[in-house]
């Protein structure tokens, strides 16, 4: 598992100029709010994890919260475009292999960033005190992209895109959770076939 965030870390979201000081905050913030989550993380034990004293930190972040939010405009940025390298790439290809290149972003950006992925998508999962928030991955472009196969006569016309599209971003955001805390995971090219198989793009092909 690697996690080389400096190209994602290069230039914030707020446009505040990229600095060692600010990546050490940011990659110290992404492990913390990782792990126990944004209520047992505060600006202390930020500083202390990057190294740094309380009123570097200060210098570049309003609080806990500001940081918090940077990481997530930032990880959410750097997991769209990957998706959308990959959506690209695959532009003329069949469905099959457009579906394939998406889900291996997705599975591969989770593996490189594991840390900042939690922090995306870990939620309190009931347990008290967590302070976990999420983000909900929007599924607007799958669920587009489903209404043009179904226009086309190529997708189940029972299928309802608009739920396909959220069960399936759902699931799969949080089978990853699972896969990242796996003591035995699955390999990834298993989990990646299985997770094509299920994508309504696949499953409810004509």
């Amino acid at each position: 598992m690697t996690s080389d965030l400096s190209l994602i870390f290069k230039s914030g979201s707020s446009g505040a100029e990229p600095t060692p000081t600010r990546d050490r905050i940011l990659r110290a913030g992404a492990e913390l709010l990782a792990g126990p989550g944004l209520g047992e993380v505060n600006t202390n034990t930020v500083a202390r994890a990057a190294g740094v004293g309380v009123g570097t930190f200060y210098t570049h972040f309003e609080d806990k919260f500001a940081l918090h939010r940077e990481l997530m405009a930032l990880g959410l940025a750097a997991l769209q475009q990957a998706l959308a390298r990959a959506s690209e790439a695959t532009r003329t290809a069949v469905v099959d292999e457009q579906v394939r290149a998406t889900v291996a972003a997705f599975v591969d950006f989770a593996w490189d960033h594991p840390a900042l992925y939690r922090v995306l998508f870990a939620r309190g999962h009931g347990r008290p005190g967590t302070g976990r928030v999420g983000v909900g991955f929007s599924s607007r472009a799958m669920e587009n992209r489903l209404r043009e196969l179904q226009a086309a006569g190529r997708l189940d016309a029972e299928l309802d895109p608009a739920i396909a599209a959220r069960v399936f971003t759902a699931g799969q955001g949080q089978i990853l959770l699972w896969w990242l805390d796996a003591p035995d995971p699955v390999p990834r090219s298993s989990l990646i076939e299985t997770l094509i198989r299920l994508h309504p793009a696949v499953a409810c092909q004509r």
